[in-house]
């Protein structure tokens, strides 16, 4: 019989794949894990529980930051949505906490992932301004209204590079859009002010 194939070969590269699912099945696993704490943590922000948010982000920063180092290239596809949602949670936490926006090497995050996570910041600001409006706290009200602005632009000069970072002109309109809501509902709630 004619040996073309080393079996050796073959069985090396089987064990090479089920090695590679591991990683794989463990990378998606804890990532889910780690996402599904990011609505608890957007609760407490807009609870003004500060302190217990601020414990759990600090939690989750070193758990995305082990895995960051554990897996490979392949499986930062997974790791993506996780430091959109990290970046999200902690420039609220930042803007509404510390009046500032975090830089992206105090995250440390792909850029990509941080781009996205300000402009879905902008998002939790909108219903911040609403609920602020409902406690008759103007005052904060245009502060997260006028944070929803300095984020878009800050960013909307960088929506040229989204033949970079494909989206992110889709997302910078999508900001856009809530900001321009959101102004029309402040000037009626003005309005009916007066």
């Amino acid at each position: 019989m004619n040996k073309i194939a080393d079996e050796t070969n073959f069985d090396n590269l089987l064990k090479c794949l089920e090695e590679l699912d591991k990683l794989r099945e463990y990378a998606y696993k804890e990532c889910r894990q780690i996402l599904i704490c990011f609505p608890r943590i957007f609760m407490l922000l807009h609870d003004e529980k500060y302190e217990e948010a601020k414990d759990s982000i600090k939690q989750l920063e070193t758990k995305i930051k082990k895995l960051r180092s554990e897996i490979n290239l392949r499986w930062q596809k997974y790791l993506f949505p996780v430091q959109i949602e990290y970046v999200e949670a902690y420039t609220y936490l930042c803007i509404l906490y510390e009046a500032r926006m975090p830089s992206k090497q105090e995250i440390d995050v792909e850029v990509d992932a941080y781009l996205f996570g300000l402009l879905d910041c902008i998002g939790e600001l909108r219903r911040a301004v609403y609920d602020y409006i409902n406690q008759k706290n103007y005052n904060k009200a245009n502060f997260c209204f006028n944070s929803m602005k300095i984020i878009f632009e800050k960013i909307f000069p960088l929506s040229y590079f989204d033949n970079v970072i494909p989206g992110l002109r889709h997302k910078v309109d999508l900001a856009r859009k809530l900001i321009e809501e959101t102004y029309v509902d402040l000037t009626k709630i003005n309005t009916f002010k007066m």
